[in-house]
């Protein structure tokens, strides 16, 4: 006989499929694209969860799509789109692939394979997807700088875009956002860090362009989102935190910025945004990890996602011992005005790392690093390697002048006209001679090479490193898979080249100084076979010969446990006398309150690292956070000297 408590529980399973499970506290990870279907189900894209969540416009979660029978399990997706007939679009971002489901969730087809290319079918991580009246497939192929249009079957039609500034282009190296059509015939395609919408016929025929990069009325900072609603267009504006409105020619209609925050009505970078049949707008609202609901105004109706006390309430799981006693450094990505230096020598600052636009010209910075070192601080420039000869206010003309020391993609007709190659001798001799030079000429103490890498494994198919590994290994390259390890390492080898000539030349040149040669990883798995495929970033390597003397670990998030384990990862990776700086940040609504930023830096010290850097200076100000980094500095520097670390942590308790 069954006892009372065996009843119960009999009872409990046996009503839990009637019973809803509402989703104020669903753990969402990286929400992203959001649809409504006709029976207003709400699809979240979760692109960290590899998975699409689905919930009644209440908040009642419904089900969740992981994996689909004849595709497998979703790599990453980005967006989902709702078809005429309620049939599901899925952006699997990260395995380059558009899925088609019926409305049932039952495959219909698959664009796209699963490496990145070029050809007319292929992506390299499509991000957006959109669909017409008429079930045409329009899908903006990110770093193809392009977009590509199929039938409501799947048969590629047609594609337009490329690269550039005029008409038709797409600016900063091609990073498309969002793309969605009207009902009139037209597409719109926003990019992501140009502030432009363009809009075309449904053929790709160019029709105009309206807004611009920028933090104004009507202007678009970086950001994603573009929606056709009805006869509007609402552009979830990311970077800004806000929604801005606007009609189907561009005029701008509408703001809605009640402040970036991290709970109630504010946005905290808005990516998406859809309708249910009753009006209500469903927006992701990235950062915070939650989807809101609002009224066809703007007003805040619901939310549901993860709380912050979820995130405060984070204790790491160890502190990792660091093999060698030496003082923990806490540094900002900053630059370097009077107004700066004085904010950073009261809060504490060992290193600032200033960005320089137009890198390939006189810094002149000569005085403002005089004044950093007598206060104490070391300057260590950001230098953008891959881009290196590019700047805000033109560019060097080497890329005009020497077209055949630009990169090439697979599958390409002609190079990257913005991007040095770093197979050519000369040009990685042109990067390293002006470092030296403004090095030496400017007194900075240390240099941090930043896009250290190539973008991908379909980069590096320049005609002089297909001969070159035709030549070594009796291979054509072209026939071998973009990810092929031996491929992978033959063209990462050539940044390790310029990076031992970088090293040789500071030396020989300055023989009586040390420049610090640090590198930003795009990447923090330790296997090569990871770091290889994700940008061709050979950093243990590296590590293990002593050509770089720091590796920057970057999670810009606000989740601590991923900056540990990040963290964690690189330091138990690199030989102890490698610095391990950890780059969190304030900037981008991730550590953006002065309880998040401590716990980023507790996160960071108990994974091992022996620098952290909070980026950067202009998210510092407006969030009056210069107050909070000084108390964080200079409680590292009392409890997390060479050895406290092992029995203290900042903030927190053992």
């Amino acid at each position: 006989m069954l006892k009372f408590t065996q009843w119960l529980l009999l009872l409990i399973f046996v009503l839990l499929p009637s019973t809803p499970l509402w989703a104020e506290g669903w753990d969402f990870k990286g929400p992203f694209g959001v649809a409504v279907n006709s029976q207003d189900v709400i699809f979240v894209a979760e692109i960290n969860n590899k998975r699409i969540s689905k919930f009644s416009a209440e908040g009642e979660w419904i089900g969740s799509i992981d994996s689909i029978e004849g595709y497998g399990p979703l790599s990453g997706p980005f967006d989902v789109c709702i078809g005429p007939d309620d049939g599901i679009f899925i952006t699997d971002t990260l395995g380059h692939r558009v899925i088609v489901l019926d409305s049932q969730n039952k495959l219909r087809f698959v664009l796209g394979t699963p490496d990145k290319g070029a050809k007319p079918g292929q992506f390299s991580e499509p991000h957006f997807v959109a669909v017409n009246q008429a079930g045409e497939i329009f899908v903006s192929d990110t770093f193809n700088a392009r977009i590509q249009k199929f039938s409501s079957q799947g048969e590629f039609i047609t594609a337009w875009g490329r690269i550039g500034e005029g008409p038709g282009e797409f600016l900063h190296m091609g990073y498309l956002a969002r793309v969605d059509v009207d009902n009139k015939g037209f597409v719109y395609v926003r990019e992501f860090d140009g502030g432009r919408i363009q809009k075309f016929t449904e053929d790709g025929e160019y029709v105009g362009t309206f807004s611009r990069r920028g933090t104004g009325d009507g202007e678009l900072d970086e950001g994603y989102g573009l929606s056709v609603i009805g006869d509007k267009i609402y552009c979830p504006d990311t970077f800004q935190s806000r929604v801005q409105v606007f009609t189907l020619e561009g005029d701008l209609v509408e703001i809605w910025a009640p402040g970036e925050g991290n709970s109630g009505h504010h946005f905290n970078h808005p990516v998406d945004i859809a309708q249910t049949a009753g009006g209500e707008l469903i927006v992701t609202d990235w950062k915070n990890d939650r989807v809101l609901k609002l009224d066809s105004k703007g007003q805040f109706l619901q939310t549901w996602g993860r709380s912050m006390q979820d995130i405060l309430s984070y204790e790491p799981p160890k502190w990792v011992k660091r093999g060698i006693d030496r003082p923990i450094e806490v540094a900002v990505y900053a630059g370097i005005g009077d107004t700066t230096l004085e904010s950073a020598h009261r809060a504490g600052i060992d290193v600032i790392y200033p960005s320089l636009n137009d890198q390939f010209r006189d810094w002149d910075i000569a005085g403002q690093v005089a004044k950093a070192q007598s206060m104490g601080i070391e300057i260590h420039p950001s230098i953008a390697c891959l881009i290196f000869g590019q700047g805000h206010s033109g560019n060097s003309t080497i890329f005009q002048d020497k077209p055949e020391l630009c990169m090439w993609k697979k599958g390409a007709t002609e190079p990257m006209g913005a991007i040095l190659s770093w197979a050519h001798p000369e040009a990685r001799s042109y990067r390293a001679d002006h470092l030296v030079d403004r090095a030496q000429a400017n007194g900075i103490q240390g240099v941090m090479l930043d896009y250290i890498r190539y973008l991908g494994t379909d980069y590096g198919y320049d005609p002089v490193i297909v001969d070159g590994f035709f030549k070594t290994y009796g291979v054509n390259p072209l026939t071998l898979p973009q990810d092929d390890l031996r491929w992978m390492q033959y063209r990462a080898d050539y940044v390790t080249q310029f990076i031992v000539e970088l090293r040789r030349k500071l030396a020989t040149t300055m023989p009586d100084r040390h420049i610090e040669i640090s590198v930003y990883l795009s990447g923090d798995d330790p296997a090569p076979e990871a770091y290889l495929k994700q940008s061709l970033q050979d950093w243990r390597t590296w590590a293990s010969m002593g050509i770089v003397d720091t590796v920057n670990v970057a999670q810009y998030t606000r989740d601590p446990h991923q900056i540990y384990t990040a963290v964690r990862r690189v330091r138990e990776a690199v030989p102890d006398r490698v610095i391990v700086n950890s780059f969190i940040a304030c900037y981008g609504g991730n550590l953006n309150t002065p309880e998040l930023l401590r716990k980023g830096v507790e996160a960071s010290i108990a994974g091992g690292a022996d620098r952290v850097t909070i980026y950067r200076d202009d998210a510092i100000m407006e969030l009056d956070l210069w107050g909070a980094i000084g108390e964080i500095s200079r409680e590292v520097k009392a409890t997390c000297g060479p050895t406290a670390h092992d029995s203290t942590q900042v903030g927190g308790s053992e």
